[in-house]
């Protein structure tokens, strides 16, 4: 893959063009990737309103009837609930691992077995999550985890 970039001062926005030979699975991945990546989601800190990028997002928790949004260095809070996040986000690699907890799976660095029968997911933070036996079983799909590995 080339990629060149072209600087023109009288760009308004970002213009991508994909030249390829076919319009095969690869380059479908690359699109799936370029539009991820400009997906936001509204959140509150501090009676301040933010936008942030999906692929910024760690993992969203609920807590005590509120549900946090956890990027790398900050804490937001949103006025979703756990469940409408996991229908809207489950095309954009976010996956329940406990009952109260979403994680985005780009953000995911490892994941090692506990000795009760739980995970443990370290993410790019070095933040730790724990993946419930009741979740696993998805976990395991959408990581692309083979049987018998974990």
């Amino acid at each position: 893959m080339k990629i060149t970039v072209k600087e023109q001062s009288s760009c308004d926005e970002i213009d991508i063009l994909i030249t390829c030979q076919k319009h095969d699975e690869s380059v479908q991945k690359l699109i799936e990737q370029l539009e991820y990546a400009q997906k936001k989601m509204i959140c509150k800190k501090n009676k301040v309103i933010y936008s942030l990028f999906l692929s910024d997002i760690l993992y969203i928790e609920s807590i005590d009837e509120k549900t946090f949004v956890y990027v790398l260095n900050d804490v937001y809070e949103t006025p979703y609930k756990l469940y409408m996040l996991e229908e809207q986000l489950k095309e954009d690699g976010f996956l329940r691992i406990s009952k109260s907890c979403l994680m985005n799976l780009e953000s995911l660095k490892c994941v090692r077995a506990l000795l009760n029968g739980k995970y443990e997911a370290t993410l790019i933070n070095g933040e730790k999550l724990i993946i419930s036996r009741s979740y696993m079983k998805v976990f395991k799909q959408a990581f692309g985890i083979e049987r018998g590995i974990l």
